[in-house]
């Protein structure tokens, strides 16, 4: 990842902190980081029992920028009762350049293109709270159905830790 583009990540980690007044309010909101796919800000909100929204905003590790928001579901599936399985659903979206290789007859092209991509995921992971602490941490893998600029199919995968201030 560029360095240009740390800073930018860095001061919308810091706003998001900054609305912790809010999120005590309602002890749902955590905000946090993640590395892979994309590598940004991580966000999650409870909703309440065993259903949640979580999301990110970052880079890829192309440099495109990209972001996704998921609907998830969780179970405490294990004797370890801090850690939790989560599965769901939700949409991707990125932007930036692509690069396409395209052989014909021994020759090779490279196609460069400033494109909007849009695709839907099917989100599983694990989640562990950690006892006593307003932090969680979460490694996820999301196959993903590209829709657009052309179908396809690709795989998402990260982990991260969040705060719940």
């Amino acid at each position: 990842m560029r360095t240009r583009h740390v800073a930018p990540a860095v001061l919308v980690l810091v706003m998001m902190v900054g609305m912790a007044p809010v999120a005590r309010a309602q002890g749902r909101l955590g905000v946090g980081v993640i590395l892979g796919e994309p590598t940004g800000i991580a966000w999650k909100y409870r909703l309440g029992g065993s259903e949640a929204v979580d999301g990110a905003i970052g880079l890829s590790p192309a440099d495109r920028f990209r972001f996704h928001v998921d609907y998830l579901w969780e179970k405490r599936s294990f004797e370890e009762t801090n850690l939790r399985l989560h599965y769901g659903v939700g949409i991707a979206v990125g932007v930036g350049d692509a690069e396409y290789v395209s052989l014909q007859r021994g020759d090779t092209y490279v196609l460069e293109e400033r494109s909007l991509g849009f695709g839907l995921r099917g989100v599983v992971g694990l989640t562990y709270d950690f006892a006593r602490s307003p932090f969680d941490a979460f490694i996820e893998i999301a196959p993903l159905v590209i829709l657009s600029p052309a179908g396809g199919f690709g795989i998402d995968a990260a982990i991260g830790v969040r705060v719940y201030p």
